[in-house]
């Protein structure tokens, strides 16, 4: 965390430039109360409701939900394949093991 009211460098590794550091330093002292804190939280996520709501994110969460679906489907008979093969393969291990007991 920062002191004395000042944004550090970095931030989640992204670079902050000196310029915005100095600017935002103002603005970093205000959010340290934390009944601002509250508030910008709840105006952030009435604003990430907001954009959710939009048909280009609508759009966006069927695309992906199709999507997965399509994978979940290509997995499940890809794992159905395998599975067939590990069992004949098994079978196949089987009779040669029992013909050679034999012999």
């Amino acid at each position: 965390m920062a002191k004395n009211g000042k944004l550090p460098k970095r931030i989640a590794g992204v670079k902050i430039p000196k310029k915005l550091r100095k600017s935002g330093a103002p603005l970093y002292a205000l959010l340290q109360n934390p009944l601002v804190a509250d508030l910008v939280a709840v105006g952030l996520i009435a604003a990430a409701d907001a954009l959710a709501k939009t048909q280009t994110a609508k759009a966006a969460g069927n695309a992906a939900k199709h999507g997965a679906k399509d994978a979940a489907e290509a997995t499940g008979s890809g794992a159905t394949s395998v599975a067939s093969i590990l069992a004949l393969v098994a079978r196949e291990g089987a009779k040669y093991i029992k013909a050679s007991a034999k012999a």
